[in-house]
Parts: structure tokens; C-alpha cells; sequence
């Protein structure tokens, strides 16, 4: 079996369930203390557009995290490519530290692609700077979840899971949760 995550094609050798597709009922989740923590930062949401913030900002994420992955070397046409082209309603998020007087931008902190569906959000890449220690990724789940409940919708789906990768324990975090085990949404525990 395939599985497709975040760009790069891993081979999954023996059971189908280790890469799993996941989603969270967006009533069923509080926010936290990393919600709050980071409250303060400045979220703009606007249409898939080319900024080259977003892109310099992607290129440290993948060289922080997923260094020697072959994405920590895309050009700008492959990250257009990857995060930028949809046939859906999809949105780009920014999340930035607050304004100085200064008029300066502010410092960008993380990125999220949405895509916006009938009966949920999927989130479709998220990247921040590796170097903020403040849940930055927990944050954005959490914000993404309260935007379904805000726009009335009931998932927020979280995209694949693969047991054995570290990198991905953080979806195991969000409880209750359900899998997409051949073709069926089921609830389901992380083990």
C-alpha cells in the first residue's frame, strides 16, 4: 500500500491500518492551555496566494523537521505546486506574532492550508517556524476546530496517521477520534 503524506510516498509493507486517514468531531473537543498560550498571535485567513514569507518560512519548516526528505530543497514552483493549486474551496491561514508600532510586518509563525468541505475542514499542510516552542501545531488544530464549529461544521478531518512515526503522535493527542478503516468512519483509540 501507498499512502501519500505531506508530499513524499512512503511504502507500507504489511497491514493496511497502519496508515489511516483521521478525523475529529468538532463538538466533541476543548480548548487548551497551548490554545491560550497562543491567543495572542494574529490570524489572517486569505485565498491560495504566492507570498514569499510563507514560502521562506516552508523551507526552514522542512529543513527543521523533515530535513534530507527532499523537500527541504523545493523550488518555488514546487511549493506553488504542492500547497497552492485547488479545484476546492481552500484557504491559506497566517499566523503572525502581534503588530509592532513600527508599521513593520510582523514576524510569521505558521501557515495552514484549508480546505473547506460540506461537512467539515481537512487540513491540508500546516508549517511553522521549529524554532517557537509554544505548540504551535496543537494551536492550529485546535483553532481549526473551533473554525468548523464556527462556520456549523461537524469535522475537523487531520489527514493521515501512521502508527509507528513519531512526527504524528500528535494526532493521537485529540481524543475522541475516528479512522477511516475500509471505507468506514470508526471510532477508534490510538495505541
Amino acid at each position: 500500500m501507498e499512502c501519500l503524506l505531506t508530499g513524499l510516498i512512503a511504502t507500507v509493507a504489511k497491514h493496511a491500518y497502519l496508515c489511516v486517514s483521521t478525523s475529529i468531531h468538532s463538538s466533541q473537543i476543548a480548548a487548551k492551555r497551548t490554545s491560550k498560550n497562543n491567543s495572542h498571535l494574529e490570524i489572517k485567513i486569505s485565498k491560495l496566494v504566492y507570498v514569499s514569507d510563507h514560502y521562506e518560512l516552508y523551507l526552514k519548516y522542512q529543513k527543521g523537521r523533515h530535513s534530507g526528505g527532499g523537500m527541504d530543497q523545493d523550488s518555488v514552483d514546487q511549493y506553488t505546486q504542492f500547497l497552492l493549486q485547488s479545484r476546492v474551496n481552500s484557504n491559506l491561514v497566517e499566523f503572525r506574532l502581534p503588530s509592532n508600532e513600527s508599521g513593520s510586518p510582523s514576524k510569521l509563525l505558521m501557515v495552514s492550508i484549508l480546505d473547506v468541505l460540506n461537512d467539515g475542514i481537512s487540513a491540508v499542510y500546516t508549517f511553522f517556524d521549529p524554532s517557537y516552542k509554544m505548540g504551535l501545531g496543537t494551536f492550529c488544530i485546535l483553532w481549526q476546530i473551533e473554525q468548523a464549529k464556527l462556520l456549523g461544521l461537524e469535522y475537523l478531518y487531520m489527514g493521515y496517521w501512521i502508527k509507528e512515526s513519531p512526527k504524528m503522535d500528535y494526532k493521537s493527542t485529540f481524543k475522541p477520534h475516528q479512522l477511516l478503516i475500509d471505507g468506514e468512519w470508526q471510532q477508534a483509540g490510538f495505541s
